[in-house]
């Protein structure tokens, strides 16, 4: 926010309670093709929601989403750095594959469904 009075002005920043939760990151996708139905592993970092302490617990209290392009898959598992899902039905070819844990996106990471 910029607050000015004459010719001085402020700026004025907030801080969200979020702003130390770095947002998830993939590694890798195994395998990185699939048909609708197979289970996929997603490797990464942050897919806890939480912020990072040195110590990063395998569970998660929190969870989020795993999109095929715009279409949510199933989660059969929900861990730290590791995540397993379902390939949803209704999508086709190339697709991004993206996840969303505490409002953060990830990298996109190529998903072929074949």
């Amino acid at each position: 926010m910029r607050v000015c009075e004459g010719a001085a002005c402020l700026m004025l920043a907030a801080c969200s309670a979020n702003d130390d939760i770095p947002a998830p990151l993939v590694g890798s996708v195994t395998p990185d093709h699939g048909v609708a139905g197979s289970i996929v592993r997603i490797d990464g970092e942050f897919f806890c929601g939480a912020p990072p302490d040195g110590d990063e617990v395998e569970s998660c209290e929190m969870t989020g989403i795993v999109e095929f392009a715009t279409t949510p898959s199933i989660s059969t598992s929900w861990m730290a750095t590791t995540i397993m899902v379902e390939v949803p039905t209704g999508v086709r070819g190339e697709v991004d594959l993206r996840v969303t844990v505490g409002g953060r996106h990830s990298n996109d990471v190529d998903f072929y469904v074949d």
